[in-house]
């Protein structure tokens, strides 16, 4: 061997070596947070059993059920859950509250076609509550 290049720990022997430019793993791994949060949403949207409070048991969104145990949590008197909670929902409220306001435009809408058509829509209807 030649004294320039020594071979032992943490010194391959240079034909084993990776060219200039060149490092270990070419694909490299995986980039996986895009799938992650996809299942976590997936996992949050699925139906829950809750029992409501009068013993029945009720469905809700993984979600709704989370949000409810936070708050029956933060009622209970731990102030980190009420806060929370309070925080979502001042962040959320507006949102549902245009989201409401979108949805009567919409139904009202609806019914000034269907009075254009000539179809006449009852009082106790769905459509108008």
């Amino acid at each position: 061997m030649s004294d320039d290049h020594n071979v032992g720990y943490a010194k391959p022997p240079k034909s084993t070596r990776w060219q200039k430019g060149q490092s270990g793993n070419l694909k490299g791994r995986p980039k996986s947070k895009s799938e992650m949060i996809l299942d976590a949403a997936r996992i949050l949207t699925q139906p829950v059993d809750a029992r409501a409070p009068d013993g029945k048991t009720v469905r809700l969104d993984g979600v709704e059920a989370a949000y409810l145990s936070l708050c029956k949590k933060g009622l209970k008197g731990h102030k980190p859950s009420l806060l929370e909670a309070i925080r979502i929902m001042l962040e959320v409220g507006p949102a549902v509250q245009a989201n409401a306001n979108d949805e009567k435009v919409r139904r009202e809408q609806i019914l000034e076609k269907l009075e254009r058509m000539g179809v006449k829509v009852p009082e106790d209807s769905k459509l108008r509550h």
